[in-house]
């Protein structure tokens, strides 16, 4: 199973390499793909440059043979839609797929572009954690109960997968950056270097 793990990773920060780490480990992954957006559609355009973002992901997961980067939302005009990135990727990979979400992005799953389609394309791995309540009644007949049972389905499942999370997010490492700060417990050195040399994120003088 390859995971996908989507985002605009405006920048790249500890919490998002926490939970990878745990869900490679526990549904026992052979690659988990960071797939940065180019256009979200349900957030704001990010600061950084697409070629930024690459840059800061690759830093982050140098060391980690079990990570890897797919830029294909960054190489296609318009709006980044999951489903589309997901035909392209099934076309390219015999391997079934796991699309990782959290909690608050599956919530609104069944408004999303073609929910169905993506269901035929791939399983979904849904984040949660305690404080974050999970619409249970969202796709309900396609809930699993383990990560083995996920093993034994190419696609349509759907697992919900508690995660201890850090209390991290991209927009607070940008708004520490933004008052001259580099919040470096939430990054990795390598990517907090990246930030400094670039002078990313920070107000810029009248």
């Amino acid at each position: 199973m390859i995971g996908i793990l989507g985002g605009t990773f405006d920048p790249i920060h500890l919490g998002h390499l926490h939970i990878a780490n745990q869900v490679v480990s526990r549904l026992k992954l052979q690659q988990l793909q960071f797939m940065p957006c180019a256009l979200p559609v349900h957030r704001d355009k990010p600061q950084a440059s697409a070629a930024q973002r690459c840059k800061m992901i690759e830093l982050a997961i140098a060391e980690r043979p079990e990570f890897g980067l797919n830029a294909l939302e960054l190489r296609r005009d318009g709006p980044s839609y999951s489903v589309d990135s997901l035909r392209e990727i099934s076309r390219l990979s015999e391997q079934s797929l796991v699309l990782i979400l959290g909690a608050d992005a599956f919530n609104g799953f069944a408004n999303w572009k073609s929910p169905d389609e993506i269901l035929r394309l791939a399983n979904l791995v849904i984040c949660g954690r305690p404080g974050f309540e999970i619409d249970n009644a969202v796709f309900s007949s396609n809930r699993v109960q383990t990560p083995q049972d996920l093993e034994n389905r190419h696609a349509g499942g759907i697992l919900t997968l508690m995660v201890d999370a850090i209390d991290c997010s991209s927009s607070s490492v940008r708004a520490a950056l933004d008052r001259g700060n580099t919040p470096r417990h939430y990054l990795t050195g390598e990517v907090a270097d990246y930030i400094d040399e670039h002078d990313l994120y920070r107000k810029l003088s009248d």
